[in-house]
């Protein structure tokens, strides 16, 4: 009976006209590659684009650089070995609180003011199913 064999096993299987090895590691360089760079920033930027879209108005006649919709940015990294778009809510610590806007608040009074809830109704139109 021989033993096996010691180190990094490979696995090679395919069809008479392609061969499929296991240690090529096609998958790392596709997602590090430029194209799919490109398609995940058109991905994040349309989103974040709906979502300034969805985004309340808010009250700002004189200081519209604090209003939500100003404060939707998308931003593209490489985490690893593969490109991850992120859409940052409100960035600049001045400006109205996008959350609470979303999902509801009382104010000093105690009344309830209900969530508009536009950031969950962008995210589900974009989830794929």
């Amino acid at each position: 009976m021989a033993t096996p064999k010691r180190g990094k096993q490979y696995t090679r299987y395919g069809t008479k006209e392609f061969t499929f090895e296991t240690d090529m590691g096609f998958e790392t360089k596709f997602m590090k590659s430029g194209e799919v760079r490109a398609l995940v920033v058109a991905q994040t930027s349309e989103m974040a684009g709906n979502m300034v879209k969805a985004a309340p108005r808010g009250p700002h006649a004189t200081t519209d650089a604090y209003s939500i919709k100003k404060n939707i940015h998308p931003y593209v990294e490489q985490v690893g070995d593969e490109w991850v778009g992120y859409i940052v809510v409100e960035e600049n610590d001045r400006a109205r609180h996008a959350m609470l806007q979303e999902r509801g608040y009382r104010d000093p009074a105690g009344r309830r003011h209900a969530g508009r809830f536009y950031l969950r109704s962008v995210l589900q139109k974009e989830r794929v199913e």
